[in-house]
């Protein structure tokens, strides 16, 4: 179900020009509904903003934009410029300039008892774990261009390869912040691990969203106790929260899920500026995949029990074009498949699909008299789906008993009426892939 949207309902700046495409979008289209995709949409603006470069703009004064969140009941979002240069009526930026609202709201915060003991903590746990070499504090790291350096909390050398910046995050951090940490650390070869003191899922601070959300949805909290676990372990511990998608009832639903985990254990992405224990993005998009193609399927068994399947259908070209996208062939004529599809499907349902049969055991006798190439399908659809008993019950004159003797001595002698036609292989693989297990080992 599509949530509402989550642009406030008075955004100054009420359209933004595409920078790359040219195409002029309302803020609210922009924005939209979907909360992840809009904090990776946030990160994108942010670090190309930081790098110098723009993905959108204000159209009236062309002046790029990055967006802003307002926090009151709840988050919702607009775009502000990244300058105001006088020139447009859209005005969108307070007095303070950036540098000194960060002055305010960061750099106090980086001198807090609890920052302090948190960079301890993580560097001793550092010290634990003989992965990690050249620990430091505090230390600056320069840049190719020795103009440019970072002094990130801690850092250190992983297995003598990549050098780890570790940034603890305890207080709110401008995004811009966190976009040039992103861009410094990847241009210099390193990465950026963000560590969290506490985390409240109901109740998540923004920066924490900006940073969870390109993080593969995976967040990292450090404290005593995973300072106890390392010198135990003799491994860098953090607790892992992240959010997981499942698949319930045909939709992709998140759930939260921790673990504390050692380092080792992590997913290391430098060009991403990834550290992360489970692939939720790729967990994600593999169940959405798998529910489009589930769609897919029942949209398709569907209208071809209830249509008169007409190879001039429109629905059925389109499943030809849908299913071609996938390799999977079907043929320009419905009749060409309709003794495989009505078998299997009868099959699969418990009850005759596709004829005008009275039960199931009609349907199985139509498939062994006039589509014997389908046998071999039909008696692994059997098997899956567990209809032995259903077809005794019906077949209370024998006949299906005399066919079941008569294909197997067919089978067993090679009678080459019986072999299935393999171009529809993947069909049966696409459609009935349990159904394609037991045949594709059926020797």
């Amino acid at each position: 179900m599509t949530g509402p949207c989550l642009c406030v309902d008075d955004p100054e700046i009420d359209e933004v020009i595409n920078l790359d495409t040219g195409i002029i979008s309302t803020t609210r289209e922009v924005i939209g509904h979907d909360y992840d995709r809009l904090e990776k949409l946030r990160m994108a603006l942010a670090e190309a903003n930081a790098s110098g470069e723009s993905l959108y703009a204000c159209p009236i004064c062309m002046v790029g934009v990055y967006l802003s969140c307002r926090r009151k009941d709840e988050k919702r979002f607009f775009f502000k410029h990244r300058t105001e240069n006088g020139n447009c009526p859209a005005i969108t930026r307070g007095e303070l300039s950036k540098d000194e609202m960060l002055a305010r709201k960061y750099n106090a915060a980086k001198e807090s008892r609890a920052h302090i003991r948190l960079k301890e903590i993580i560097a001793d746990s550092l010290r634990y774990d003989s992965g990690f070499s050249e620990v430091e504090t505090e230390k600056v790291w320069r840049g190719m261009d020795r103009t440019k350096w970072r002094k990130p909390d801690v850092q250190a050398l992983w297995k003598g390869k990549i050098r780890i910046a570790f940034e603890i995050q305890l207080s709110t951090t401008f995004l811009h912040v966190i976009a040039e940490r992103r861009n410094f650390y990847r241009q210099e070869g390193g990465l950026l691990c963000w560590i969290f003191k506490s985390f409240d899922q109901a109740e998540a601070r923004m920066t924490q969203d900006d940073i969870f959300h390109n993080n593969n949805r995976n967040l990292f909290i450090a404290g005593e106790e995973t300072l106890k676990a390392s010198a135990a372990d003799k491994a860098l511990m953090l607790d892992c929260h992240w959010l997981e998608p499942q698949a319930i009832n045909g939709e992709v639903i998140d759930a939260w899920r921790e673990e504390r985990v050692p380092f080792s254990h992590l997913q290391l992405d430098a060009a991403g500026q990834r550290v992360f224990f489970r692939d939720c993005d790729g967990l994600k998009a593999g169940l959405a995949h798998q529910a489009s193609e589930e769609a897919l399927k029942q949209r398709f068994f569907i209208w071809w029990r209830n249509s008169k399947r007409s190879w001039q259908d429109a629905e059925w070209n389109e499943a030809r074009q849908e299913f071609k996208k996938r390799g999977v062939f079907l043929p320009e004529y419905t009749y060409d498949v309709l003794g495989l599809l009505n078998g299997l499907y009868s099959a699969r349902e418990g009850e005759c699909i596709g004829w005008k049969h009275p039960n199931f055991i009609s349907a199985a006798n139509t498939v062994a008299n006039s589509y014997k190439n389908v046998i071999r399908a039909f008696r692994a659809a059997l098997l899956v789906y567990d209809r032995g008993d259903l077809l005794k019950r019906e077949d209370k004159k024998g006949n299906w008993a005399k066919r079941v003797i008569e294909y197997k001595k067919k089978l067993a002698e090679g009678d080459k009426d019986y072999d299935r036609d393999e171009q529809y292989d993947p069909l049966i693989a696409f459609l009935f892939p349990e159904v394609w297990v037991v045949l594709s080992g059926d020797k």
